[in-house]
């Protein structure tokens, strides 16, 4: 059974809308190991009062307190622009997060190859038996893991 994020991300939310607490902000470190930084800090965000439980009015609280931040003109609704603003806002630092991982050299610019890179990795795991073309069956074949074709030296020009 494959799960989307989602999937995932809808449940969280009604789990907040629910009142329900999820890890407590004291949690120790065991507990942030088994949970994550990420969900960690999504915790901390929602638990306003830091008594290690989200209530239903900290998740409002929360929201309205965004939703305020982003409606620009103060008219009560978020336009197209004023939403893109949220989002954009929302995902930065996943972006950034993927700059950096994708930035192998650590310059704080991506050259053409480092750009390339994941790409063509996606590419190999995608193409199971290594033949260079990727059929609907690889695809239904499901996840894909480290093809054994694909190394970091490949060369789609080298012909032997």
């Amino acid at each position: 059974m494959k799960i989307s994020s989602r999937t995932v991300l809808g449940a969280l939310v009604t789990a907040l809308l629910l009142g329900s607490a999820l890890v407590p902000a004291s949690a120790s470190s065991d507990d942030r190991r088994h949970y994550g930084p990420r969900m960690m800090k999504f915790f901390e965000t929602f638990d306003r009062d830091g008594d290690g439980r989200i209530t239903r009015e900290e998740a409002r609280s929360f929201r309205n307190e965004r939703f305020e931040r982003f409606d620009a003109d103060r008219n009560g609704e978020l336009s197209l622009e004023e939403y893109q603003q949220l989002w954009l806002d929302a995902m930065r630092r996943r972006m950034v997060r993927r700059f950096q991982m994708i930035d192998e050299d650590g310059d704080g610019r991506i050259t053409r190859e480092e750009f390339a890179r994941p790409g063509e990795a996606m590419f190999w795991r995608m193409d199971r038996n290594g033949d260079g073309v990727i059929t609907r069956d690889e695809l239904r074949r499901g996840r894909w893991g480290k093809s054994k074709y694909y190394d970091d030296d490949h060369d789609d020009d080298d012909d032997d």
